[in-house]
């Protein structure tokens, strides 16, 4: 049986989930906090822009149209928060304030979705929620190969290399 769109779209929440709790954390060192905030900054990103793709095959539909606006309108907030966050300190009063706010929002969207956005696509436009999965896997993966990691990655210089002393440079 094929992957359904809402165990992408939850697993989705649930690692964003995961990783903002470990944001509030106090006992979380900064270079910790900010892979885990890259992460949640990747995940977010390439859910939201993949899931409005997606979503877009229901805008023509009247019956869906309220709903599909609120999600939209659910990721903005999420990506404004982010970005209050992302501006912030790590580990900071301000910080652990803007993580838990996103915390927040990223939960309140997912139950909305989960219970009333996606049965509801699933109910008026069945035919098109059956291709949801597909697409939106595909599209996330596209997303997030379009964006940038922030965390410093250290990569193999391959002059050393090649000489036989591996440097590593960020």
């Amino acid at each position: 049986m094929p992957t359904d769109f809402l165990t992408l779209v939850r697993r989705d929440h649930v690692d964003l989930q995961k990783e903002l709790t470990q944001l509030l954390d106090p006992t979380t060192p900064v270079a910790e906090l900010r892979q885990s905030l890259d992460g949640v900054r990747l995940g977010l990103t390439a859910h939201a822009e993949a899931e409005d793709i997606v979503l877009g095959r229901f805008d023509t539909i009247a019956a869906l149209e309220i709903q599909v606006a609120q999600a939209r309108a659910a990721h903005l907030a999420q990506e404004g928060a982010l970005a209050s966050l992302v501006s912030s300190p790590p580990g900071s009063r301000t910080w652990r304030d803007c993580a838990y706010h996103l915390r927040e929002l990223v939960g309140y969207h997912a139950a909305q979705e989960e219970t009333y956005l996606l049965p509801a696509l699933r109910r008026v436009a069945p035919r098109l929620y059956d291709g949801m999965a597909g697409a939106f896997a595909t599209e996330r993966l596209r997303q997030l190969a379009m964006l940038q990691p922030s965390a410093p990655i250290c990569v193999i210089d391959l002059d050393a290399l090649v000489m036989g002393r591996a440097a590593r440079v960020s």
